[in-house]
């Protein structure tokens, strides 16, 4: 069984709702997961729902100007992040429905990590270089797409998978696991949910 008292953060970012790949299969994996940690708890948030603002002035202000320059408005913009910065540092594990869009994340998941990557909370600086303040998660990444992303003629467009481990490893979340499926027609998604629930059941038996 799972460890005592685990905490989960699970995310979707689909703008798709009962027809998303991600949205049904990240729901998969956060059941299962429960089931192996009846005593863990879960967090829930959807960006296509509640879509974290963009970078703002005020947001700049609020994380790099001296305090006697922090309006009401920067403060807002900071405390809005912090907010989502405190939810990634209260779990153990990440389970992220990123699907997928012209070969990238969606906006409001991109949203999500401009908001979260804060120097001095998620990451610093040294004299080594940059480092992660998030150690000792995991990520788990459910992500699909219309088209097959190790194919051939696809693989050099896959701007997604790459992004995500390099930006989570940023910020110290360096295991990171991806399961990938892809599908349109009917019998693609059929395949794909399969495919995903085996993925799933093998990510929780390691």
């Amino acid at each position: 069984m799972g460890t005592p008292m685990a905490h989960l953060l699970h995310i979707d970012s689909s703008a798709r709702t009962s027809d998303s790949l991600t949205r049904r299969l990240s729901a998969q994996y956060v059941a299962a997961w429960q089931a192996r940690n009846p005593q863990g708890t879960v967090a829930y948030r959807d960006l296509a729902v509640e879509t974290p603002v963009p970078v703002s002035a005020d947001w700049i202000t609020g994380v790099f100007a001296p305090p006697e320059h922090h309006t009401e408005e920067a403060k807002a913009a900071v405390a809005a992040a912090d907010v989502l910065i405190r939810e990634v540092e209260a779990a153990d594990t990440l389970v992220l429905g990123v699907p997928v869009y012209n070969f990238n994340v969606p906006a409001v998941f991109k949203a999500w990590i401009d908001q979260v990557f804060m120097a001095g909370r998620t990451f610093a600086y040294s004299a080594d270089g940059p480092h992660g303040l998030l150690t000792g998660k995991k990520a788990v990444v459910l992500r699909s797409s219309g088209s097959d992303l190790e194919h051939p003629a696809f693989a050099p467009m896959d701007f997604h998978a790459p992004y995500i481990r390099g930006a989570l490893g940023f910020v110290g979340i360096t295991d990171v696991e991806i399961i990938s499926v892809n599908g349109l027609n009917p019998e693609q998604v059929t395949e794909a949910l399969t495919k995903g629930t085996d993925a799933i059941t093998e990510s929780l038996a390691a």
